[in-house]
């Protein structure tokens, strides 16, 4: 939830005289973020936050209905010049403003503002700098319910995810195999059961399956898991409710009776990418220091790199999590290969570090979630994998 107070305060801190969202039917995630809602209005909107005050928004006489439940105060306009007048009336003598731009298009997630409308305020005067930070302090941090509500569902996941792997299990032990596709509905079933819910579906990736970062089971195109091969599940899920948080694991197991030195290497290795990524950012904590996402990307993507599996790690080390239905949130990755990621890890955010390793015949990924505790500092909330889980 949206905290007016935290948003002001580091507005404050950091110089900026007012926070300028604005949305053209429904561009802008963090617009709708901070009102609570998600609507697709017709015409344009901006919200106009300032460091003292309760927000206004601007919105056409059309759209008045969209908004007709949302809680905020309200100026009502017909023509772009009148939109425009209103917007710099609201805005005073505010001349530095956070909007949704990323220098060079760095972080999409928070780069909703148009090149036309940038302009047209650099045009007019004010000085714009981005809104990216100052959207994870006040709108995705995560409070105490939220961070309730994923131990939560981090307990229960961590119980569907054993007991899949004992299906495999107690299949094996009886001579027969259980399908990707099988063990993939027993999760979602497990979901239903259990009362949580989640997005998309489970990973379930046999041998060289678990190599194709994109693959997924599916009826009539799922291969069986028995004797001798490796097993690689990964999935997301939380108890429903806005205000709730996910829980999201990948594991790997072995259904062999020696773990083959080749795999052993490889999950070692992704092991002490993801030890070491966790350790960078408990060492700034200690230190009382900051890292930015692209950096701890840098600490994980350096040891597989080292290891010689550069071109084997498609993928960003950790994706934001917090309160909301994506199990992907709109705060910091770890990511240094898709985007450059310059965000600040901050208190009460929440993320998953998750490098791995894909190759022809298998792939590594180990995930783990972090929650940065303002007090605690940086704890993880899921539990660890350190060996590989043995199935026979």
């Amino acid at each position: 939830m949206f905290d007016l107070s935290a948003a002001q305060s580091f507005m404050r801190a950091n110089a900026i005289d007012a926070w300028l969202l604005y949305d053209y039917r429904g561009s802008n995630l963090f617009f709708w973020s901070v009102l609570g809602e998600s609507k697709t209005p017709t015409r344009r909107a901006f919200l106009v936050i300032r460091t003292e005050g309760a927000p206004v928004l601007v919105l056409h006489t059309v759209d008045q209905m969209f908004f007709i439940d949302i809680a905020v105060e309200k100026r009502v306009y017909r023509g772009w010049e009148e939109m425009r007048a209103l917007v710099r009336d609201l805005l005073g003598p505010a001349q530095r403003l956070a909007v949704e731009y990323s220098p060079d298009g760095a972080v999409p997630t928070a780069s909703f503002l148009d090149a036309g409308t940038a302009e047209w305020l650099r045009d007019v005067g004010y000085d714009l700098v981005s809104s990216a930070d100052l959207f994870q302090v006040s709108a995705s941090a995560w409070d105490d319910y939220a961070i309730d509500s994923h131990k939560r569902a981090c307990v229960v996941v961590a119980g569907i995810k054993d007991a899949a792997f004992d299906l495999v299990r107690q299949a094996i032990r009886r001579g027969e195999s259980v399908g990707e596709y099988e063990l993939q509905q027993f999760i979602v079933s497990e979901f239903d059961r259990l009362g949580l819910e989640s997005e998309g579906s489970p990973v379930v990736q046999v041998n060289e399956h678990s190599g194709q970062v994109f693959y997924e089971p599916r009826p009539g195109a799922s291969s069986p898991i028995g004797r001798g091969d490796w097993l690689l599940i990964d999935f997301w899920a939380r108890f429903s409710g806005e205000r709730n948080v996910y829980s999201d694991i990948a594991w790997g197991a072995y259904a062999g009776e020696e773990i083959p030195a080749r795999l052993q290497s490889v999950f070692d290795l992704v092991k002490e990418a993801r030890d070491a990524a966790l350790a960078a950012i408990r060492n700034a904590w200690a230190r009382g220091e900051t890292l930015a996402g692209y950096e701890v990307d840098d600490v994980a993507r350096g040891i597989i790199a080292n290891g010689g599996f550069r071109a084997n790690f498609h993928h960003r080390t950790g994706h934001s999590m917090g309160p909301g239905k994506r199990l992907h949130a709109l705060g910091v990755n770890l990511d240094n290969l898709e985007t450059h990621d310059t965000r600040l890890i901050l208190p009460r955010t929440g993320f998953s570090i998750e490098p791995a390793i894909y190759l022809p015949e298998f792939g590594v990924r180990l995930e783990i979630n972090v929650f940065l505790d303002p007090v605690a500092g940086p704890s993880v909330t899921t539990p660890i994998q350190d060996e590989i889980v043995r199935l026979v």
